[in-house]
């Protein structure tokens, strides 16, 4: 199976192309997405035929967020192949068993924090939601979002390019779940 993952919702964007037990991977310089995305894309699917679009919907940084949203968005179009959303913290999942928190930056607002557990090969997750306090999670972990979205598109339904909001359109509680703004929660 082969697919492409792209988060450009922090200063470490990146896209990934996972081909076969292959994981090739391309980090795009902090606030040039714009500049990079599409280049990067081009290159890394020279030649390949890929199955769907893994795409971070953040919480992060808006402006990043949506020229990744959208450049998945216009390749699933074009290419009419589905779409598999994730939460942009997951990057950040520790290879080590138990429980965790993964902390973005929301700015003035504090923390995006998503809590989670690993057991083995698997992998539990909380809803994201906003704290106070928290340091914010720098440690990409490829291989284990990789993992994680080979499970997730085994179990869950893809969606097409007109399905996926991004996470700056939710309104997240502290300690709650989050509330729905526009669309549909992914």
């Amino acid at each position: 199976m082969n697919f492409l993952i792209i988060d450009t919702s922090s200063p470490q964007s990146f896209v990934a192309l996972s081909r076969g037990d292959k994981l090739i991977i391309e980090h795009l310089p902090p606030l040039k997405q714009s500049q990079t995305l599409l280049l990067v894309i081009e290159k890394l699917l020279e030649n390949t035929v890929i199955d769907f679009i893994a795409i971070g919907t953040g919480p992060g940084a808006f402006t990043g967020t949506r020229i990744g949203v959208m450049a998945a968005k216009a390749l699933s179009f074009s290419k009419g192949i589905s779409l598999l959303p994730f939460c942009s913290l997951k990057i950040f999942t520790p290879c080590e068993d138990g429980p965790f928190t993964l902390y973005g930056d929301a700015k003035s607002r504090g923390f995006y924090a998503l809590t989670g557990k690993k057991t083995g090969g698997s992998i539990v997750f909380d809803s994201p939601r906003l704290v106070t306090e928290g340091s914010v999670s720098s440690t990409l972990n490829v291989p284990i979002l990789k993992q994680y979205l080979i499970e997730k598109f085994h179990k869950t339904p893809l969606s097409n390019h007109t399905e996926i909001i991004v996470s700056y359109l939710l309104e997240l509680e502290p300690e709650k779940k989050p509330k729905i703004l526009l669309g549909v929660e992914q």
